[in-house]
Protein backbone atom coordinates (compact mmCIF):
# COMPACT_ATOMS: atom_id res chain seq x y z
CA UNK A 1 0.00 0.00 0.00
CA UNK A 2 2.89 2.26 0.91
CA UNK A 3 3.87 1.39 -2.17
CA UNK A 4 1.22 2.34 -4.55
CA UNK A 5 1.28 5.55 -2.30
CA UNK A 6 4.74 6.44 -2.71
CA UNK A 7 4.23 5.21 -6.98
CA UNK A 8 1.51 7.86 -7.25
CA UNK A 9 3.41 10.55 -5.53
CA UNK A 10 6.88 10.23 -7.91
CA UNK A 11 3.75 9.71 -11.12
CA UNK A 12 2.23 12.96 -9.88
CA UNK A 13 5.27 14.80 -9.51
CA UNK A 14 6.84 13.19 -12.42
CA UNK A 15 3.72 14.68 -14.69
CA UNK A 16 3.84 18.14 -12.78
CA UNK A 17 7.35 18.59 -13.24
CA UNK A 18 7.24 19.77 -17.30
CA UNK A 19 4.34 22.19 -16.35
CA UNK A 20 5.95 23.87 -13.18
CA UNK A 21 9.11 23.82 -15.20
CA UNK A 22 7.63 25.38 -18.35
CA UNK A 23 8.42 29.20 -18.68
CA UNK A 24 6.38 31.51 -20.41
CA UNK A 25 6.63 33.99 -23.60
CA UNK A 26 6.71 37.82 -24.45
CA UNK A 27 5.42 38.68 -27.39
CA UNK A 28 4.16 41.55 -29.20
CA UNK A 29 5.05 44.25 -31.98
CA UNK A 30 7.38 46.79 -32.49
CA UNK A 31 6.25 49.64 -34.89
CA UNK A 32 8.86 51.40 -36.39
CA UNK A 33 9.07 54.85 -38.12
CA UNK A 34 10.20 55.36 -40.87
CA UNK A 35 9.70 51.44 -42.07
CA UNK A 36 13.14 50.73 -43.29
CA UNK A 37 14.67 50.98 -40.45
CA UNK A 38 12.33 47.51 -38.73
CA UNK A 39 14.86 44.98 -40.14
CA UNK A 40 17.23 46.47 -37.33
CA UNK A 41 15.42 45.88 -34.42
CA UNK A 42 15.74 43.88 -31.23
CA UNK A 43 13.13 43.25 -28.04
CA UNK A 44 15.42 41.96 -25.19
CA UNK A 45 14.92 41.17 -21.50
CA UNK A 46 17.49 43.49 -19.44
CA UNK A 47 18.86 41.99 -16.60
CA UNK A 48 17.50 38.54 -16.81
CA UNK A 49 19.62 35.34 -15.67
CA UNK A 50 21.13 33.51 -18.43
CA UNK A 51 21.13 29.68 -18.11
CA UNK A 52 22.15 28.59 -21.57
CA UNK A 53 25.46 27.16 -22.30
CA UNK A 54 27.24 28.91 -25.05
CA UNK A 55 25.83 28.30 -28.40
CA UNK A 56 26.82 28.11 -32.63
CA UNK A 57 24.91 29.98 -34.79
CA UNK A 58 25.45 30.90 -38.85
CA UNK A 59 25.67 33.92 -40.91
CA UNK A 60 26.55 33.37 -44.37
CA UNK A 61 27.42 35.58 -47.19
CA UNK A 62 25.05 34.83 -50.24
CA UNK A 63 24.21 37.02 -53.18
CA UNK A 64 26.82 39.87 -51.53
CA UNK A 65 24.87 40.05 -48.66
CA UNK A 66 25.04 39.00 -45.11
CA UNK A 67 22.33 36.61 -44.12
CA UNK A 68 20.88 36.99 -41.71
CA UNK A 69 20.71 40.71 -41.79
CA UNK A 70 20.54 41.12 -38.37
CA UNK A 71 21.50 38.00 -35.62
CA UNK A 72 20.73 37.53 -32.06
CA UNK A 73 23.39 35.61 -29.48
CA UNK A 74 24.46 35.63 -25.86
CA UNK A 75 27.56 36.08 -24.70
CA UNK A 76 29.94 33.56 -25.14
CA UNK A 77 28.01 32.18 -28.64
CA UNK A 78 30.01 31.39 -31.63
CA UNK A 79 29.47 32.60 -34.95
CA UNK A 80 30.36 30.70 -38.25
CA UNK A 81 30.61 33.26 -41.18
CA UNK A 82 29.79 31.18 -43.69
CA UNK A 83 31.14 32.40 -47.49
CA UNK A 84 28.42 30.99 -50.08
CA UNK A 85 29.28 33.64 -52.86
CA UNK A 86 31.80 32.88 -55.77
CA UNK A 87 34.45 35.35 -54.53
CA UNK A 88 36.24 36.28 -51.15
CA UNK A 89 34.60 38.20 -48.32
CA UNK A 90 36.51 39.72 -45.53
CA UNK A 91 34.49 39.49 -42.56
CA UNK A 92 35.02 42.39 -39.40
CA UNK A 93 33.81 45.10 -36.87
CA UNK A 94 35.08 47.90 -35.64
CA UNK A 95 32.29 47.71 -32.62
CA UNK A 96 32.99 46.35 -29.10
CA UNK A 97 35.97 43.97 -29.09
CA UNK A 98 36.83 44.73 -32.37
CA UNK A 99 37.73 41.85 -34.93
CA UNK A 100 38.82 41.15 -38.33
CA UNK A 101 38.54 37.56 -39.31
CA UNK A 102 40.40 38.26 -42.54
CA UNK A 103 39.90 36.98 -46.18
CA UNK A 104 36.99 33.98 -45.90
CA UNK A 105 37.66 32.49 -49.38
CA UNK A 106 34.49 30.92 -51.32
CA UNK A 107 32.99 27.72 -49.16
CA UNK A 108 35.18 28.59 -46.17
CA UNK A 109 34.13 30.25 -43.13
CA UNK A 110 35.28 32.09 -40.23
CA UNK A 111 33.85 31.99 -36.62
CA UNK A 112 34.42 34.57 -34.11
CA UNK A 113 33.19 34.28 -30.12
CA UNK A 114 31.49 37.23 -28.73
CA UNK A 115 32.83 37.80 -24.91
CA UNK A 116 31.09 41.06 -24.78
CA UNK A 117 27.46 42.44 -25.12
CA UNK A 118 26.52 44.69 -27.63
CA UNK A 119 25.62 45.35 -31.15
CA UNK A 120 28.24 44.82 -33.38
CA UNK A 121 28.04 45.85 -37.43
CA UNK A 122 29.35 43.40 -39.58
CA UNK A 123 31.26 44.70 -42.62
CA UNK A 124 33.22 43.71 -45.64
CA UNK A 125 36.21 46.01 -46.69
CA UNK A 126 36.10 44.45 -49.97
CA UNK A 127 32.24 45.50 -50.71
CA UNK A 128 31.49 48.27 -48.96
CA UNK A 129 27.85 47.73 -49.63
CA UNK A 130 27.74 44.94 -47.45
CA UNK A 131 26.28 45.52 -44.00
CA UNK A 132 24.89 43.47 -41.32
CA UNK A 133 24.57 43.08 -37.48
CA UNK A 134 25.59 40.88 -34.63
CA UNK A 135 23.16 41.82 -31.39
CA UNK A 136 24.48 40.06 -28.55
CA UNK A 137 22.73 39.73 -25.32
CA UNK A 138 23.55 39.29 -21.84
CA UNK A 139 21.09 36.58 -21.56
CA UNK A 140 19.36 34.29 -24.45
CA UNK A 141 15.98 36.45 -23.89
CA UNK A 142 16.24 37.97 -27.17
CA UNK A 143 14.49 37.97 -30.83
CA UNK A 144 15.02 39.99 -33.77
CA UNK A 145 11.31 41.57 -34.99
CA UNK A 146 9.84 39.82 -38.46
CA UNK A 147 9.47 42.07 -41.82
CA UNK A 148 5.88 42.78 -39.94
CA UNK A 149 7.53 44.20 -36.83
CA UNK A 150 6.12 40.77 -34.55
CA UNK A 151 8.30 39.10 -32.09
CA UNK A 152 8.15 36.17 -30.07
CA UNK A 153 11.04 35.62 -27.31
CA UNK A 154 10.30 32.21 -25.38
CA UNK A 155 11.16 29.53 -22.50
CA UNK A 156 11.61 32.57 -20.03
CA UNK A 157 11.03 31.62 -15.97
CA UNK A 158 8.23 33.54 -14.32
CA UNK A 159 8.93 36.60 -12.61
CA UNK A 160 8.92 40.69 -13.55
CA UNK A 161 11.78 41.71 -16.26
CA UNK A 162 12.22 44.78 -18.18
CA UNK A 163 11.62 44.59 -21.73
CA UNK A 164 13.46 47.10 -23.94
CA UNK A 165 14.14 47.30 -28.03
CA UNK A 166 17.64 48.13 -29.68
CA UNK A 167 17.28 49.76 -32.87
CA UNK A 168 20.21 51.15 -34.86
CA UNK A 169 18.85 54.47 -34.97
CA UNK A 170 16.01 54.87 -33.10
CA UNK A 171 14.86 54.54 -29.27
CA UNK A 172 11.87 53.26 -26.98
CA UNK A 173 11.45 53.08 -23.42
CA UNK A 174 11.77 50.53 -21.85
CA UNK A 175 8.46 48.67 -20.22
CA UNK A 176 7.79 46.42 -17.13
CA UNK A 177 5.88 43.44 -17.08
CA UNK A 178 5.43 40.34 -15.64
CA UNK A 179 5.71 36.63 -17.14
CA UNK A 180 3.57 33.85 -16.07
CA UNK A 181 4.68 29.83 -16.44
CA UNK A 182 3.00 28.89 -19.84
CA UNK A 183 1.60 31.73 -20.45
CA UNK A 184 2.29 34.67 -23.29
CA UNK A 185 2.36 38.03 -22.15
CA UNK A 186 1.74 40.55 -25.22
CA UNK A 187 3.76 44.13 -25.17
CA UNK A 188 3.95 46.82 -28.09
CA UNK A 189 6.78 49.16 -28.83
CA UNK A 190 6.01 52.38 -30.85
CA UNK A 191 9.54 54.00 -32.07
CA UNK A 192 10.31 56.91 -34.51
CA UNK A 193 12.18 59.67 -34.99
Amino acid sequence: MITLGLAALALGLVVASPASAEGGAVTGTVVVQPARFQDETVVYLKDAASPASPATHDMDQKNMKFVPHLLTVTTGDTVHFLNHDGVDHNVYSPDGEAYNLGMIKANATGDHVFAKAGAYTQLCSVHPEMLAYVWVGQNPYAAAVDDKGHFKIEGIPPGTYKVAVWNTKLKAADQTLTVESGKATEVTFSIKR
